[in-house]
């Protein structure tokens, strides 16, 4: 396990993603490019309880209605012989047609082991910090990494109250270069604060 004294949401990730030169960012601000992350983020945070984490079924399919076909929900399982595993619950028909249609399967047994640390990173840092948090990555999936994914991922509780799920959902668009796309993050991170 990667560690580091920045405690800040996604802190780890980014660090893991220096560390392994990922085509990868996380940003806690959410500082969405797309409206419907922007919109599915605001209904997260809309739904939450008073646990300040919404449960799963809050967000039935005549809810995300607008987003399903861009959403995922990753489950975190516990097995006593390979330890944490991230099963896909649902994917929708837009994130299936560029990761390919993991609905049912558990990420170890589908995504490509050199992948599979990146993916556990960002799942992982969502259910540590329990916020949602953004994503910026290059898809490595299906010989598309001329793609860009936007992520929304935020954690859910089950049915008894554990959070264990992540709701996410993916925006995918043509890039040119990481290079300009983390020079772009950086001027919008700065105008920001600004």
């Amino acid at each position: 396990m990667v560690e580091t004294t920045d405690n800040r949401p996604g802190a780890r990730y980014m660090k893991m993603a220096q560390e392994n030169g990922w085509v990868g960012f996380c940003d806690p601000q959410l500082a969405f490019r797309s409206s419907e992350l922007v919109e599915l983020s605001a209904l997260w945070h809309q739904t939450k309880g008073t646990d300040g984490i919404p449960r799963r079924a809050d967000f039935t399919p005549r809810v995300l209605k607008s987003c399903l076909p861009h959403v995922a929900i990753y489950e975190r399982v516990v097995c006593p012989q390979k330890g944490v595993r991230y099963r896909v619950r649902l994917m929708g028909t837009r994130f299936a047609g560029v990761m390919g249609d993991l609905t049912g399967k558990f990420l170890d047994e589908a995504i490509a082991p050199q992948f599979l640390p990146r993916w556990y990173a960002a799942l992982d840092a969502v259910l540590d910090a329990l916020v949602p948090l953004r994503f910026l990555s290059r898809s490595d999936t299906t010989d598309k990494k001329f793609l860009l994914g936007e992520f929304f991922e935020a954690p859910l509780l089950n049915d008894t109250g554990k959070p264990d799920l992540v709701l996410a959902a993916g925006i995918h668009s043509p890039m040119h270069s990481w290079k300009q796309v983390i020079a772009e993050e950086r001027a919008r991170n700065v105008a920001a604060a600004a």
